[in-house]
């Protein structure tokens, strides 16, 4: 196999043009690829289940990607004379991936593309951005630096921007379906050392005023504007609007559901922390009675001893008031028995004279 300035992995799944592209294409589609190349895109088509028929300049670089086509065609595609061999066939999808920028015209090719075209079909085509950012900075710088490959590849002819490309769509009779771009920061490109040269405020500035100055690719689904092709493209609009209506239901539906199991969830936490809490509550409140009942019985038992202590206090106070009776009895009889003794008698006259003295 011969390496090809143009040959390069990508991932059927990525965002680049030619994956984007080969995305555009159901499976098991006729497709008419117009300019292999090396078979990027015919690669991904083939694992699909399509059936290509390729159309290459170059018979080395056709050879490559043969295995992967139903059909190949050695044609410049420059030559009004280069779908001869194709007359009467239909294809579900013609794609242009990065060619029409390497015609000195193209709109002779885009006039002849939708006798080929079955029922419902369209033509796919990518092309270079000519308003990216990185080319707007060097021609700031005065260049216009051709490269190996690129947006400034030295093999391109033609330039486009975006209306520059809608614009010859009409012309040679297309209305497009579908536009999608590649972007690509200008700090990233092959042209990067003219943006990184600019000083900061020219970049903000360019950022802000250069419309589609990041996108580096467009890639565009078109139908012929005759009145069939007005329908198709109508068809197609509306299956679209479907699929995203339906795909934003889908995706409502599982923004809903997922957020309905986290209120569930949640529910359940707080149930759960709710009756953690009541346990705890009720743990709390059965110490707080038992701690209670223990001091209650604590007070209880300390006023019952009190009180046995207070009849202890009383009866021996009992006991000495008898004592105190019984003397003070024992007393009055002995001064009872002295006043009636002979000697009290005897010696009342002196007792008399004493408290005259005194009184």
């Amino acid at each position: 196999m011969i390496k090809h300035r143009y040959a390069h992995e990508i991932d059927p799944n990525g965002g680049s043009a030619a994956a984007v592209l080969a995305r555009m294409v159901e499976p098991g589609q006729r497709v008419l690829e117009l300019g292999t190349g090396p078979g990027t895109v015919t690669r991904i088509l083939h694992s699909k289940g399509c059936k290509v028929t390729g159309v290459e300049m170059d018979p080395e670089t056709l050879a490559t990607c043969a295995p992967f086509c139903e059909r190949t065609l050695q044609a410049n595609l420059e030559d009004p004379e280069w779908a001869t061999a194709l007359a009467g066939e239909k294809f579900d999808a013609i794609i242009c991936a990065d060619v029409l920028e390497h015609l000195r015209d193209p709109r002779p090719l885009l006039g002849q593309l939708p006798a080929f075209l079955a029922e419902g079909g369209s033509v796919l085509m990518s092309l270079p951005n000519a308003s990216h950012l990185t080319i707007v900075a060097s021609l700031l710088g005065g260049r216009f630096p051709y490269q190996q490959k690129g947006l400034l590849d030295n093999t391109h002819l033609k330039f486009y921007g975006r209306e520059d490309l809608d614009a010859l769509l009409r012309e040679c009779g297309f209305l497009w379906q579908r536009w999608h771009t590649v972007q690509v920061d200008p700090a990233q490109a092959e042209l990067k050392q003219y943006w990184n040269d600019l000083e900061d405020s020219d970049r903000e500035f360019l950022k802000a005023r250069c419309a589609d100055g990041m996108v580096y690719q467009h890639v565009v689904k078109a139908f012929p504007t005759s009145p069939n092709g007005h329908l198709n493209k109508l068809q197609k609009d509306l299956m679209e609007l479907e699929q995203s209506h339906r795909a934003e239901v889908s995706r409502m539906n599982e923004k809903f559901e997922t957020e309905k199991q986290a209120l569930i969830a949640e529910l359940a936490a707080l149930t759960l922390a709710q009756k953690n809490e009541q346990t705890k509550l009720t743990e709390h409140f059965k110490f707080e009675a038992h701690q209670r009942e223990i001091e209650f019985t604590a007070q209880l038992n300390a006023s019952v001893e009190i009180e046995k202590n207070t009849h202890k206090t009383l009866d021996w106070t009992a006991d000495q008031l008898n004592n105190h009776k019984q003397s003070v009895d024992e007393l009055r009889a002995e001064i009872q028995s002295l006043k009636t003794s002979t000697s009290w008698r005897l010696t009342e006259p002196l007792r008399a004279l004493l408290r005259k003295i005194s009184g």
